[in-house]
C-alpha cells in the first residue's frame, strides 16, 4: 500500500492537533485520502501527545507504525518518537543546541534520517510574528517537504482566520513563505521535496468528500435518525459527542442537557423516550456502570432507551484518554436482571450516521434498550468519507399507537399482554385520550399492576424475552469482506475493521466476518464459514478476547487462533499485517 505518514508531537496546548488537521484538510482538498489518529495522556495541559496522518491516493482507514516525517514541538519528542521513523525520513525539531546521544546519532545516520532544526523564535523574530504563528510556520515547513503549493497553504488559512482581518492574514502569508524559504534552503532535490516523502499522484474522487470524526459522524446519524433530546455528562472518550451535539443544537432545535452526573442523564433519557421522544445518553465504562439501573428499569417496563458506550480502557479510571474494546461482556451482560437488549457496534464514519437511526428504530419496534458501542479510536480517528446519503434512514415506531378511534380501543391490559405476538404489546403515550397503565420496576401482571405470584412472573419473564428470538431473526448476518471463500478467515468487530481492510486488501485468499450486531448473536454464516476456511483468526483489542466469549457462548464455537491487543493503542496496519502473515506461515 503507498502511503506517507506525518507525526506532529508535542504537550498538550502546543497547537499538535491544528497543525495535523489543516494539513489534512489541505491534502483532502488536492486528492488525497487521509486517516488521523491521536493519542495524548489525561492532562489538560502538558503531558506528551501527537497527531498523526496518514496519506495515500488508495482507500486507507488506519495509521502505521513508522512514520516519514516526524515534527517534534518539544525535546520529549525527540526523546521518545525518533524510533518511531523510518529509514529516510525526516525529523523537524525546534529544540535549540539540541544533540542526540552518540549512540542515537551513529543510529540515526545508519538509518539515513535527516535531522532539521527550525529556528521558529528567530524566523517569528524577523518576521516581528508573535509566538502563535509558529504553528503555521511549522505547517508550512510539512507542507513543503510534501511538495504542495504555498498557494493552496494560504488558501486555508484565509479560509480559517479571514474573519479576523487582512492584517492577520498578511501576518500568516509571511509565515507560510518563511517556511517555504527554510525548506528550499535545507532539502536537497530539484524541486525541494525529499524522495523519501514524496506523495503519490493524486486522485480526484478524495476532493469532494468529508473529513470528520467518529464522534461527529455518530452526532450526525442521532440528528438524522430523528434524536431530539440528549443527555450525558462528560467521560472521555463520550465527551466529543456530546460537544458536537450541543454546539449544534441552535441549528437543530435538539435540547441538550449536561446533567449532573451519568445516572440523571440516563434517567432523563429514559423520561423523554418515555414520553414519545427519540432520545439518547452517551457515557464510557465507568458512567456506564452508573446507568445499568436506568437500564434495568427499561427493561421491565419496556421502554424503547438509547445508550451510547464509548469505551476506553479499565478497569477504574484505567488509560481514560486512550483506546480499547474490553466492554462487550459488559454491554450484553450489565444490569440486574434478564431481559430483552440489543447491542451493536459502530466502526466508521460511515456507520456511525448510518447505525443512529437503526438503534432508534430497533428501540421502538422491540421496546427495549439498544446500546450502541463505540470507542475512543473510532470517536477520535479523522475520516476521509464520501456524502452521506441522507435519502436512507427511515422512521420506524413499532407499536406504538397514535391513531385516535386505535387509542379509545386500548385496554389498559394491552400494555403488558403476555399473548402479544413476539412479545411487542401496544405501546401508548402518556396524556393521550386512552386507557391508562401503571409502568413500574415491580414485576406486574398485563396492566402493570404489581404481582408477584409465579404464574404472573413466568409469564411475564417469557413475554419478555420472546423478544430477543424475533429481534435475532430480523438482524441481518455478520458481513463478509473480501475472499468470499476464504482459506484464511478473519472475524472481528469495531474499530478493527478498517485496520483488517487495509492488511488484506492484497491478499488473495483472506476474508473478514465483520459483526455488527453483536447480541442478540447469529452464527450460521461464521458456522459455514469455518467449516471451509483452512485457518480462521479472531482479532481484538482486548484481553479475553470477548466477541470469541460471546460466539462461544452462542454457538459452542471455539476460535482457538488469536491475534489480541490491550496495551490502549489501536492496531496499526504493518503490526497486524504482520501478525496475520505469520499466522499463515505457521
Amino acid at each position: 500500500m503507498s502511503r506517507i505518514s506525518i507525526k506532529i508531537t508535542g504537550a498538550q496546548g502546543q497547537g499538535v492537533n491544528s497543525v495535523g488537521e489543516i494539513c489534512a484538510k489541505g491534502l483532502k482538498r488536492a486528492g488525497y485520502c487521509v486517516f488521523g489518529y491521536r493519542e495524548y495522556m489525561s492532562l489538560i495541559k502538558g503531558g506528551h501527545s501527537s497527531y498523526q496522518l496518514d496519506v495515500s491516493h488508495e482507500k486507507i482507514e488506519s495509521s502505521e507504525t513508522k512514520v516519514n516525517v516526524l515534527v517534534t514541538f518539544n525535546h520529549h519528542g525527540l526523546e521518545t518518537n525518533a524510533d518511531d521513523v523510518k529509514d529516510g525520513g525526516i525529523i523537524i525539531h525546534q529544540t535549540p543546541q539540541w544533540k542526540f546521544a552518540a549512540k542515537d546519532d551513529v543510529a540515526l545516520n545508519k538509518r539515513k534520517i535527516t535531522v532539521l532544526y527550525l529556528p521558529t523564535e528567530d524566523i517569528l523574530k524577523k518576521l516581528k510574528a508573535k509566538p502563535i504563528l509558529g504553528n503555521v510556520l511549522i505547517t508550512s515547513v510539512v507542507w513543503s517537504l510534501l511538495g504542495r503549493s504555498a498557494d493552496g497553504l494560504k488558501e486555508l488559512v484565509r479560509e480559517q482566520f479571514g474573519h479576523k482581518g487582512e492584517e492577520l492574514v498578511q501576518m500568516n502569508f509571511g509565515a507560510i513563505d518563511a517556511g517555504f524559504a527554510f525548506t528550499k534552503s535545507v532539502v536537497s532535490g530539484d524541486d525541494g521535496v525529499s524522495a523519501d516523502v514524496r506523495l503519490s499522484d493524486p486522485d480526484p474522487q478524495w476532493e469532494n468528500h468529508m473529513l470528520l470524526t467518529g464522534s461527529v459522524a455518530m452526532g450526525l446519524g442521532l440528528i438524522h435518525g430523528g434524536c431530539r433530546f440528549y443527555a450525558g455528562y462528560p467521560m472521555t472518550p463520550a465527551s466529543p459527542l456530546l460537544t458536537f451535539i450541543a454546539e449544534t443544537q441552535n441549528k437543530t432545535g435538539m435540547v441538550v442537557k449536561q446533567a449532573e452526573d451519568e445516572i440523571t442523564a440516563a434517567q432523563m433519557m429514559s423520561g423523554a423516550m418515555y414520553m414519545g421522544t427519540r432520545a439518547a445518553t452517551g457515557t464510557s465504562g465507568g458512567g456506564f456502570d452508573l446507568m445499568t439501573e436506568t437500564l434495568s428499569l427499561d427493561g421491565i417496563i419496556e421502554n424503547p432507551s438509547v445508550f451510547v458506550l464509548a469505551q476506553r480502557p479499565g478497569p477504574a479510571t484505567g488509560l481514560p484518554t486512550w483506546t480499547a474494546q474490553g466492554d462487550l461482556l459488559l454491554a450484553i451482560g450489565s444490569a440486574h436482571g434478564e431481559f430483552a437488549r440489543c447491542v451493536l457496534s459502530v466502526s466508521d464514519a460511515q456507520d456511525c450516521f448510518d447505525l443512529m437511526p437503526e438503534a432508534f428504530n430497533l428501540a421502538e419496534e422491540f421496546q427495549t434498550p439498544v446500546i450502541v458501542m463505540t470507542d475512543k479510536h473510532t470517536a477520535e480517528a479523522l475520516f476521509t468519507q464520501p456524502p452521506y446519503d441522507q435519502s436512507k434512514a427511515t422512521i420506524r415506531r413499532g407499536n406504538l399507537v397514535t391513531d385516535a378511534k386505535q387509542l379509545k380501543k386500548l385496554k389498559s391490559t394491552d400494555r403488558y399482554d403476555p399473548a402479544a405476538k413476539d412479545g411487542i404489546s401496544a405501546r401508548w403515550l402518556p396524556g393521550t385520550e386512552a386507557a391508562t397503565y401503571c409502568a413500574q420496576g415491580d414485576e406486574h401482571d398485563s396492566a402493570g399492576n404489581v404481582n408477584e405470584t409465579a404464574a404472573n412472573a413466568k409469564a411475564q419473564m417469557e413475554k419478555r424475552m420472546k423478544k430477543m428470538e424475533a429481534l435475532k431473526k430480523m438482524l441481518p448476518e455478520p458481513e463478509l469482506i473480501g475472499s468470499q471463500n476464504p482459506e484464511t478467515l478473519i472475524v472481528g468487530w469495531g474499530s478493527n475493521k478498517g485496520v483488517i481492510l487495509d492488511a488484506i486488501k492484497d491478499q488473495k485468499n483472506i476474508g473478514y466476518l465483520h459483526y455488527t450486531y453483536l447480541w442478540p448473536m447469529k452464527t450460521e454464516k461464521l458456522e459455514k464459514l469455518m467449516q471451509k476456511a483452512k485457518k480462521t483468526i479472531l482479532v481484538e483489542c482486548n484481553h479475553h478476547g470477548q466477541l470469541g466469549m460471546v460466539i462461544k457462548m452462542a454457538s459452542g464455537i471455539d476460535i482457538k487462533e488469536k491475534i489480541l491487543k490491550y496495551d490502549g493503542r489501536p492496531f496499526f496496519y504493518d503490526e497486524l499485517l504482520s501478525r496475520i502473515t505469520n499466522y499463515q506461515v505457521n
